[in-house]
């Protein structure tokens, strides 16, 4: 292996390192953000998405003999207290959310009533602690928990009063994390932000479109090198098309297995790798990706906040009226989708998010408050007119003219549709099928292609902000137009007919010699699918193959007797001696053919 060679696969061991590196970076990225809509069960301790570590670290400070509540002493012991906390923590596991529940009991109300309704609490009223609430939250949780030695009786909790209340609903406080610490995808973040407020005039959707064309821009040199590699294998096509019209008609396997390792061959001698023009395509796919992570969370990386916020934004909108939220159904929140979040802060008042300050699920909730007042000036606008495209596509929500969004994931699924089919046709290095049943087996693999991939693009414009869609229609239609360039300054090579044949003649020329050994006279096939290929074995399977062409019409000849209308004679050779000569060479032959698993014989002293 020369030089050369050797730099050129530390090359590619390198760059394929470095692919993989920033796909783990991408998978980190994009989970960094996911959770619940909820704020776990947490202490301040305990990192908020740790169920685990929440149930044992729930503590609760009261104890016997202290005054806990408007003067009212604690009915339950500190133990029993604590007790019931990793009781109501288990019970959240299973997606029972004792935490609002609880704090709903404190304010008043009962949740698990049969006519409760939160759409009839005024979330302003002052009501007394609703015990009785708080208990029913308990046998509830007791009877959805598998641990056996977390179930308590009724009898347990019987002397609870409003303290006790109270003390569960601080161990199920948390702190919100509000020290950002900036980093890389920060700073990324902070340039869309300049981006949409100084050339897109404030418009995230002008912002992200002219933060595509920059990342289009970054990644042309990846494309210009996979089309490069695309015009080498192209110009390959001819040569490579010979060798696989050798193989024409032959499905079996080790028919198929000696054709690719022929490919493989001629692309080693052509100094040629088939998987060179992934590298690039591997290289942007994570950055892409992790790009895609900003646009998609401006919160966290445009505005500069942490992902607990985004969290406590999220609870305090979803979380129902009688326990302090807002009471707002959204289409989807929590993990990196903080758009349609966004949207309704800054089409709502910093008085309608004025309950935060006394919010129960945080003890910090007057400081999230101030955070979300700091920012809300600096949203930007995710609107097209009136229309609100930080709202999800729905058929449920169409009132406001909000059905318009519909024709998003429409147009998403016709754009990716024609992109597939015009990316084929300008970079088309793939090889004509050798037969009816490869090319039956690639037009069902196109036409997959072509409808899943749009269909799952759409699919994604449904669960998103509309943004999103205005986003990815836009980049498709960018990464078409650059294909479409590319295409147009570096054009793939075109061949005759007339280059195929020469390609053809030249490849047959270049056969391998293979020299006398002890194993000459040995079939290197067991279907012979090479014979003619070799100098020692060239003679007998053209033989062979003539025998079998004269046995074929013979049995077609006698198959015309056969039948009821008269077939032509067949003129015979009036040369008896002939006759006589060619019947045992012909019967030699056909005897040999017959025998595929047989060695040829050769003589090695014939020459």
């Amino acid at each position: 292996m020369n030089m050369k060679t050797m730099k050129k696969n530390t090359t590619g061991r390198v760059l394929a390192l470095v692919a993989l590196l920033l796909l783990l970076a991408t998978v980190l990225t994009s989970c960094g953000g996911c959770g619940s809509n909820k704020v776990e069960l947490t202490v301040q301790t305990i990192d908020e998405g740790d169920r685990a570590a929440a149930k044992d670290a729930f503590k609760v400070e009261a104890s016997e003999g202290v005054e806990a509540f408007e003067g009212i002493t604690c009915g339950l012991s500190a133990t029993e207290l604590n007790t019931l906390a990793q009781l109501l923590s288990s019970a959240y596991s299973t997606s029972f959310d004792s935490q609002e529940l609880m704090v709903a009991a404190y304010r008043g109300h009962n949740m698990l009533a049969a006519d409760f309704n939160d759409k009839n609490v005024d979330p302003n009223a002052s009501l007394p602690v609703n015990v009785d609430a708080a208990k029913a939250v308990i046998a509830k949780a007791t009877t959805l928990v598998k641990d056996d030695t977390l179930k308590v009786s009724a009898a347990f909790y019987e002397n609870m009063n409003e303290a006790d209340v109270l003390a569960l609903v601080n161990a199920m406080k948390s702190t919100v994390d509000l020290n950002s610490k900036g980093g890389f995808l920060q700073a990324i973040g902070t340039g869309l932000k300049w981006i949409t407020k100084t050339v897109g005039f404030g418009s995230y959707i002008v912002g992200i479109c002219i933060f595509a064309i920059i990342i289009e821009a970054c990644m042309l040199p990846f494309s210009i090198k996979q089309q490069k590699n695309s015009i080498k294998q192209a110009s390959l096509r001819p040569k490579e098309m010979a060798i696989r019209n050798k193989y024409k008609n032959r499905n079996d396997a080790p028919s198929q297995q000696k054709m690719q390792q022929e490919i493989q061959e001629f692309y080693q001698r052509e100094n040629f790798n088939p998987y060179k023009g992934c590298m690039p395509l591997l290289i942007q796919l994570p950055i892409i990706m992790v790009l895609y992570n900003i646009v998609i969370n401006p919160l966290q990386y445009v505005l500069g906040q942490t992902a607990a916020l985004s969290s406590a934004l999220a609870s305090f909108c979803t979380t129902s009226r009688a326990a302090g939220g807002m009471g707002i159904t959204m289409q989807q929140v929590g993990g990196n989708n903080t758009i349609e979040l966004l949207s309704v802060l800054r089409d709502n008042a910093m008085s309608s998010f004025e309950g935060l300050k006394n919010f129960l699920f945080y003890s910090n909730g007057e400081s999230v408050y101030n955070s979300l007042a700091s920012i809300k000036a600096e949203i930007p606008n995710f609107n097209i007119g009136s229309l609100n495209f930080g709202a999800i596509p729905s058929f449920n929500n169409l009132d406001n003219k909000m059905w318009i969004l519909l024709f998003v994931p429409v147009l998403t699924f016709v754009v990716y549709f024609f992109s597939s089919k015009v990316t084929r046709k300008l970079m088309n290095t793939q090889p004509p099928a050798n037969s009816e049943i490869e090319k039956r087996q690639m037009a069902c693999s196109n036409a997959t292609m072509d409808i899943m991939m749009p269909l799952m693009s759409t699919y994604f414009t449904f669960i998103l902000p509309a943004v999103m869609g205005v986003y990815w229609v836009f980049r498709c239609l960018l990464n078409m137009l650059k294909q479409y360039i590319l295409a147009k300054a570096m054009p793939l090579p075109v061949f005759t007919e007339e280059d195929y044949k020469a390609a053809a003649k030249e490849m047959a020329g270049k056969r391998t010699v293979v020299k006398k050994t002890s194993n000459v006279g040995k079939v290197r096939s067991l279907h012979h699918i090479d014979d003619e290929d070799f100098d020692d074995t060239r003679d007998k399977a053209l033989a062979r193959k003539a025998a079998i062409a004269e046995r074929e019409r013979t049995e077609q000849a006698q198959k015309a007797e056969e039948t009821p209308v008269a077939a032509a004679p067949i003129k015979e050779d009036k040369n008896p001696k002939s006759a006589q000569k060619e019947e045992p060479v012909q019967d030699a032959i056909l005897e040999d053919a017959k025998t595929e698993d047989a060695p040829i014989e050769n003589n090695n002293n014939e020459e």
